[in-house]
């Protein structure tokens, strides 16, 4: 999926609004668990929001929500948004529940 929107700016697959993790995984509640806080000082978390978006990585999104899009536990969206949920955990808001 190349169309993987992240607004989750402290995330280090993160690099302007785009997701550049490989593989993601979401849990049944819809949190994607691959969510990982980046190392950097709080001066560069900022930086997301000036970087050009990199849509080249073809990310796989696996999925076990009960979700209109999950087709044997992969995301058959033609893209996905994650953002910040209730907590601040990372969450799939192209969630559509069957």
């Amino acid at each position: 999926m190349y169309d993987l929107k992240c607004g989750q700016r402290d995330c280090r697959y993160n690099h302007g609004y785009s997701c550049c993790a490989r593989d993601i995984a979401v849990s049944q509640g819809t949190l994607c668990t691959t969510y990982e806080k980046s190392e950097s000082d709080a001066k560069t978390e900022a930086a997301a929001e000036f970087m050009k978006p990199d849509n080249s990585v073809d990310t796989a999104v696996s999925c076990n929500a009960p979700c209109l899009f999950n087709h044997s536990t992969k995301c058959i969206a033609n893209g996905i948004t994650v953002s910040t949920a209730d907590g601040g955990a990372a969450e799939c808001l192209t969630f559509i529940k069957k």
